[in-house]
C-alpha cells in the first residue's frame, strides 16, 4: 500500500463548506468524502503557524525543531523499500528545515539551493538564469542601484515578486507528478501547498470569487493588514476575505488534478490519503491578520479527511464522520499504521482512528515575546501567556472566544493548565526569523510572506 498526505499552508475550516461557510471553496475535500473517506470535523493544529506546526505533523511532538532536523520524522519511520518524497513551496518552512530525515527526494522551493532556476514557466527560469549571471558582475563593481532600475524595465518587479515569494499550485503539482511519473513500487509522498497564504491573489488571473488584483493593490492590501488593520475600509475588508477565499479555490483545483491523475494511473483506489493544514488564518478576528496571535480556534482548527485504501483490513469500519477531538500530531503514527509499523517512542500522538478524545495543546504568538500556549478540552479553552496572563473561555457559549472567564474561574484555568506537558511551559517560542540566518532570496521571500514585517 502507498500513502499521500496533502497539506495546505493558512486553510482556515471555517473557510470551507464542509464546515458551514456558505462558499464552496475547496470542493476536492468531497473527492475523499465521497469515496468512504472519514470526515475528523473537530482536528486541530498544534501550533498557530508553519514553523511549528509542519515539524509537529511530520514528527508527531509538540516541539519539533530538533527532531525536523535529525529525526525521527514519519518518513523516516517507514519500512526502506517505501520510496519517500516530500514537496513544498514554504520558504520558511524551507529555512526551519531544509533536509528533512527519511526523505530519498525533498524539494524545498530553491531554499538550500536546489534547482529553482530550472523550474517554473520561461520567464520565471529566464530571469533567474540572467540574475545568476549579472548578480557577481554588479556586486564587484557597486552599481547595484543602476542595476535594479534596469532591471525593472526588463524585469517587471510583478514577475519578480510572483516568483520569489512562493510557486504556485499548479508548479507544485506539476513536481509532484513529475516524481510519480518516475517511482516504483510502494511510496510516501508529502505535498505541501502554500497559495492560501498572503499574499492573496498573487496567482489569480481569474479569481472565482472577485476581480483580479494587480500587485500595487496586493501589496497596500497586505501591508494596511498587517500595519494598521483597524485602518481597513469594510470594501477592503471584503477584498482580503474574496482574494483568500479564492485562493482556496485555486488551490482546491490544483489537489485535484493531482487526485485526477492518480486515478488516471489506478493509484487512487488503494491510495491511502491524508488532507489537511498546517494551521488557519484569521481576519481580524481578535484584532489580528494572518496567523500572528495567540491559539484561538480561527488558527488551530483545521480541516481533516481520511480516505483509506480499498481492501485494507477493517475498512468498512472506518466512520464516515468523527466529531471527537483529534490533533495533527496524530498524522505520522497514522502514517505508520498506513504502512504497517509500529510508530517511533519519540512519537507522541496516536493513530486517528484509535484512542479516546484528545486534549489538544498548542504553542505560538508572533505577538507575544514569551512563550503562549493553549490546551483545548471539549467545551473550553485555556490559554497561558508567558508573564502571568491567562485567557479561559466557554466554547459552547462563546464560540468566537470573545469573553474572557479566567478571573471569575480561576480554578477551571489551574484545572486546564495542570493538564498542558510541562516542558512546552520551558520550551522557546517559536519566533519570526532573523534576516541574518537566511541568504538575501530566502530573507525578500520572508519578507513578502509578512514573517519580517
Amino acid at each position: 500500500m502507498s500513502s499521500l498526505l496533502v497539506t495546505v499552508d493558512a486553510l482556515r475550516a471555517s473557510h470551507l463548506a464542509q464546515y458551514g461557510y456558505d462558499r464552496d471553496t475547496f470542493p476536492v475535500l468531497d473527492d475523499l468524502l465521497d469515496t468512504g473517506g472519514t470526515h475528523f470535523r473537530a482536528a486541530f493544529a498544534n501550533g498557530t503557524n508553519t514553523k511549528i506546526s509542519l515539524p509537529s505533523i511530520l514528527c508527531s511532538q509538540y516541539i519539533a525543531r530538533e527532531a525536523i532536523q535529525e529525526g525521527p520524522t514519519v518518513a523516516s519511520a517507514l519500512p526502506e523499500s517505501v520510496s519517500t518524497a516530500g514537496i513544498h513551496s514554504n520558504t520558511y518552512f524551507g529555512g526551519v528545515g531544509t533536509d528533512v530525515p527519511g526523505f530519498d527526494t525533498f524539494e524545498d522551493f530553491g531554499v538550500s539551493g536546489t534547482d529553482s532556476a530550472n523550474r517554473g514557466p520561461p520567464h520565471k527560469r529566464l530571469f533567474r538564469q540572467t540574475m545568476d549571471v549579472v548578480r557577481p558582475v554588479v556586486e564587484r563593481l557597486g552599481v547595484r542601484s543602476a542595476a535594479e532600475r534596469i532591471q525593472q524595465v526588463i524585469f517587471p518587479a510583478s514577475m519578480i515578486h510572483e516568483f520569489s515569494v512562493y510557486e504556485d499550485a499548479e508548479t507544485t503539482t506539476d513536481r509532484a507528478l513529475t516524481w510519480l511519473e518516475d517511482v516504483d513500487g510502494e511510496f510516501f509522498l508529502w505535498v505541501h501547498y502554500m497559495d492560501p497564504h498572503r499574499p492573496y491573489g498573487m496567482d489569480l488571473d481569474d479569481p472565482v470569487y472577485t476581480q483580479p488584483a494587480d500587485e500595487a493593490e496586493i501589496a497596500d492590501l497586505m501591508s494596511t493588514a498587517g500595519v494598521q488593520p483597524d485602518s481597513l475600509t469594510d470594501e477592503q475588508q471584503r477584498r482580503i476575505v474574496d482574494l483568500y477565499d479564492s485562493d482556496v479555490r485555486y488551490t482546491s483545483n490544483h489537489v485535484g488534478r493531482l487526485f485526477d491523475w492518480l486515478r488516471e494511473r489506478g493509484l487512487w483506489d488503494d491510495l491511502d490519503v491524508i488532507l489537511t493544514a498546517d494551521h488557519g488564518e484569521e481576519f481580524c478576528d481578535h484584532g489580528s491578520y494572518f496567523h500572528r496571535n495567540r491559539p484561538y480556534d480561527e488558527l488551530i482548527h483545521v480541516p481533516l479527511a481520511v480516505k483509506r485504501g480499498d481492501g485494507r483490513d477493517g475498512d468498512d469500519d472506518a466512520p464516515s464522520t468523527v466529531k471527537e477531538q483529534r490533533e495533527l500530531l496524530d498524522v505520522a503514527p497514522t502514517v505508520c499504521s498506513f504502512h504497517g509499523v509500529s510508530p517511533p517512542s519519540a512519537f507522541e500522538g496516536e493513530p486517528l482512528f484509535e484512542g479516546d478524545p484528545r486534549t489538544v495543546f498548542a504553542t505560538g504568538s508572533f505577538n507575544d515575546d514569551g512563550q503562549v500556549v493553549a490546551a483545548r478540552d471539549g467545551d473550553w479553552k485555556y490559554i497561558d501567556v508567558a508573564g502571568g496572563s491567562e485567557e479561559l473561555y466557554d466554547l459552547s457559549a462563546d464560540p468566537g472566544e470573545g469573553e474572557n472567564l479566567a478571573e471569575e474561574d480561576p480554578e477551571h484555568c489551574d484545572r486546564l493548565r495542570d493538564t498542558i506537558p510541562r516542558h512546552l511551559f520551558e520550551s522557546q517560542p517559536a519566533g519570526r526569523p532573523d534576516a541574518e540566518d537566511v541568504d538575501e532570496d530566502v530573507a525578500q521571500r520572508l519578507e513578502e510572506l509578512g514573517y519580517m514585517e
